[in-house]
């Protein structure tokens, strides 16, 4: 019975030490309940966060994009504006960038300050000739710090990608893509504990099954097996470098920090941005 023990021992170790872990973590987790940020900014001068001037969207999709934005900044504590334009607002990017900003300042839109941390979407339809409309994301306060310019790049292309088949679609993306990005790095990495053992139990398994193989196995030779009877003879070898050069190249790197398209507004607040067009 002993010996039969002795070959489960570091299995039961491994297991015991899965269970505690998990213990703990869901001790923690009842103990430390998730804590809903509260939105402090009392001064924004509207509770809109769809501003469908375009009339794009039907009155249903108006409120299905309302009800999921007010799920999402509580995620994020972040504003997150939507607006749509069909008027001519000038068609170069600071002319778009300018009036995106603008609105945001003027509303005075931020989770926790006017003018904080938030992000508004402006996807303006008007077009002429070869010109088809312009979308831009303008990003402030942490929002600015989280968002690099291939950060914005990746989000403007995945909704642009159908913006003009099925609009009410790419502003539910804009919604999903901010709130994914946003979200704290413990939600994102938050794994339920059942899962948390599973794996456990799959690592003590593994650990079982192949110590217990090496146990059985017998070592067939020893480290004079393959060694004449006279010793082994070792050639003296040894490498001259007669030259030497070394060359130097700088290797450009993206750190992938925030702060992407970095700008000053109108109104003096700081803000981040980037466009694509229709």
């Amino acid at each position: 019975m002993k010996l039969y023990l002795k070959s489960f021992k570091l299995f039961f170790l491994l297991l015991l030490a899965a269970l505690i872990a998990t213990i703990c973590v869901a001790v923690y987790r009842s103990s430390n309940p998730k804590k809903e940020i509260v939105r402090t900014n009392s001064e924004c001068l509207t509770e809109e966060r769809v501003f469908d001037y375009a009339d794009l969207l039907s009155d249903a999709q108006e409120n299905a994009l309302r009800d999921y934005i007010s799920s999402c900044e509580k995620k994020t504590s972040c504003d997150i504006v939507l607006v749509t334009l069909n008027e001519n607002i000038g068609t170069d990017w600071n002319s778009v960038r300018d009036w995106a900003d603008d609105f945001y300042d003027q509303n005075k839109f931020g989770y926790n300050k006017p003018c904080g941390d938030g992000v508004l979407l402006l996807d303006n339809w008007y077009s002429f000739g070869d010109y088809k409309g312009d979308t831009w994301l303008s990003t402030c306060g942490k929002a600015e710090s989280a968002y690099s310019s291939s950060d914005i790049d990746s989000l403007l292309d995945d909704v642009c990608e159908n913006v003009n088949e099925n609009p009410y679609e790419a502003y539910h993306t804009y919604v999903k893509l901010v709130t994914d990005h946003m979200k704290p790095t413990t939600e994102k990495l938050r794994i339920p504990w059942p899962l948390l053992l599973g794996i456990s139990l799959i690592i003590s398994g593994f650990y079982f099954v192949i110590n217990y193989f090496h146990a059985d196995a017998k070592d067939t030779t020893t480290a004079m097996t393959y060694v004449a009877a006279a010793g082994p003879e070792i050639e003296k070898r040894t490498d001259t470098f007669v030259t030497k050069t070394v060359h130097k190249r700088k290797i450009e790197t993206d750190s992938g920090g925030g702060g992407g398209g970095h700008h000053i507004s109108s109104g003096g607040i700081s803000h981040g941005g980037g466009g694509h067009h229709h």
